[in-house]
């Protein structure tokens, strides 16, 4: 696969090997918070690597923050509360996530509303110690992504998908691992942990990935 340069060394950076793409998100000064060049850099990636035959996607982030979540600094001038181009970006990125037969979110930090969004429309959340789950919309005046609430609903059932996303409470990555939502791997075995796990989804037919996954979800 071709990376262009200008998003080789920006705010979004892809490897491929073989059929396993790994999309960073690359943004560390700023904990990766969600500005609109970034979903923009980070959807145009996500299509580029389906679009070259990846079929297995590893999702992590460099910094100490895996993502801090919207980026209202550079709010796209829509209020917050309404439907603007950053929450459809959001939202497109979390299609995108999802479109992958199996998926892999390395969160090695904080991830903080869209960023725990993104997290959650991988198939698998693997979480460092050190890493830290918050949803802040509601509180802030929006609702989470719809099929972050679905995915939520699903996992964790109505009751506790309500109280994660209602909250604006910090959950650690055990918190988490005790629902049942995310494995908790040591901070220096987390990359390579994602792309073993990745490469074993890798070695299934990616049709059959996709009907299991959807076999799971509907």
């Amino acid at each position: 696969m071709n990376i262009d340069a200008d998003q080789a060394a920006g705010l979004c950076l892809v490897e491929k090997n073989g059929t396993v793409a790994t999309v960073t998100l690359n943004r560390p000064d700023a904990r990766n918070a969600l500005n609109i060049p970034l979903l923009r850099q980070l959807a145009a990636a996500l299509d580029e690597a389906r679009a070259h035959g990846a079929d297995v996607l590893v999702l992590r982030a460099e910094g100490t923050a895996f993502c801090a979540g919207a980026d209202i600094r550079t709010d796209d001038g829509t209020a917050i509360g309404q439907p603007g181009l950053r929450r459809r970006l959001i939202e497109q990125v979390c299609d995108l996530i999802e479109s992958f037969p199996a998926s892999v979110a390395a969160v090695q930090g904080p991830a903080v509303g869209g960023g725990w969004a993104l997290a959650t429309a991988a198939t698998v959340i693997l979480a460092a110690p050190e890493a830290a789950f918050r949803f802040p919309e509601l509180r802030l005046g929006f609702l989470p992504p719809d099929a972050t609430v679905r995915r939520l609903r699903d996992c964790a059932g109505p009751s506790l998908a309500f109280r994660l996303l209602a909250a604006d409470e910090r959950f650690t990555a055990d918190d988490l691992a005790r629902l049942g939502l995310v494995e908790v791997v040591a901070a220096p075995d987390l990359d390579s942990r994602a792309r073993h796990l990745a490469d074993q989804f890798a070695a299934a037919p990616p049709d059959l990935l996709h009907h299991l996954r959807t076999a799971l979800t509907t």
